[in-house]
């Protein structure tokens, strides 16, 4: 007989009784550990695939870090290159607004200069 056949008969004695249970214990015993094997590798294949995903992800972002590094060197590069037309702008804003400065002040001067004029041209008619 299979031992499915006699795990579903009934014992006849005390030592058939004995080997039926332990029958029925191996086989559970045996479904148990095959279970715990079964979900231990589905564990390990989860892992597995954490792993894979997770060391894509830090290639993805060891490129992205990489390229963000060459774009800051050329960028402080450029920065570099254009410093003395940077600078000179500032010369070139300084000397608009000094220039700034002295065109109202002379403005000024230039209408106190007509206003002594048109004194002067008043004073001659009077």
């Amino acid at each position: 007989m299979a031992d499915s056949e006699t795990a579903h008969q009934p014992p006849s004695n005390n030592k058939e009784a004995m080997q039926h249970a332990t029958r029925d214990m191996f086989v559970k015993v045996s479904d148990y550990v095959q279970g715990e094997v079964a979900a231990t590798s589905q564990d390990y294949k989860l892992l597995e695939a954490m792993h894979a995903a997770t060391t894509e992800k830090f290639q993805s972002l060891t490129t992205q870090a990489s390229s963000l590094s060459s774009d800051m060197g050329t960028l402080q590069q450029k920065t570099k290159e254009l410093q003395p037309v940077l600078d000179q702008v500032d010369v070139l804003e300084a000397s608009v607004s000094e220039l700034h400065e002295t065109a109202n002040m002379l403005d000024a001067y230039s209408k106190r200069v007509e206003a002594k004029y048109k004194d002067l041209m008043a004073s001659r008619h009077s």
